[in-house]
């Protein structure tokens, strides 16, 4: 019964965290999806970024990375520069358009998450963060 409990939190605390996020980006208005969102994120952060960086970050199919990334460069969020270190790569780098979505989005990661840790201490705060590290590392052992 307790673990169903669990899932059943960690369901409703991700459905109600990408609501939010969603909500906030007006995500439907600019054809975004969690996955843009967690690439526009990563290549923001990144100095050299290359498809087999989000490949890898995020342990997703190549096939699925290249037609996000072709989306993404159609709509003009994302360019493709040659490697100077690496023939065979491109480097992703994000165009103006692509940089201001990265900051609403960071804004908006921002917002959401004062939201959510609302009358939470930073003791209770730290605790979660503790425990759904765990969690994860559980979860990922499982793969292995």
């Amino acid at each position: 019964m307790k673990q169903q409990s669990i899932s059943d939190s960690v369901f409703a605390l991700v459905q109600a965290y990408r609501i939010a996020m969603r909500s906030g980006l007006k995500a439907q208005q600019l054809g975004l999806n969690a996955m843009h969102v967690s690439c526009l994120s990563f290549i923001a952060a990144s100095h050299h970024c290359t498809a087999n960086d989000i490949v890898n970050h995020f342990s997703r199919d190549k096939a699925q990375i290249a037609r996000l990334l072709k989306e993404m460069i159609e709509k003009d969020w994302l360019r493709k520069t040659a490697n100077p270190e690496d023939k065979r790569s491109q480097l992703l780098s994000l165009t103006n358009e692509g940089q201001a979505l990265a900051s609403l989005i960071e804004e908006t990661q921002s917002k959401v998450q004062s939201q959510m840790c609302q009358n939470l201490s930073d003791q209770q705060i730290e605790e979660f963060e503790k425990l759904a590290k765990l969690m994860v590392g559980n979860l990922n052992e499982m793969d292995r």
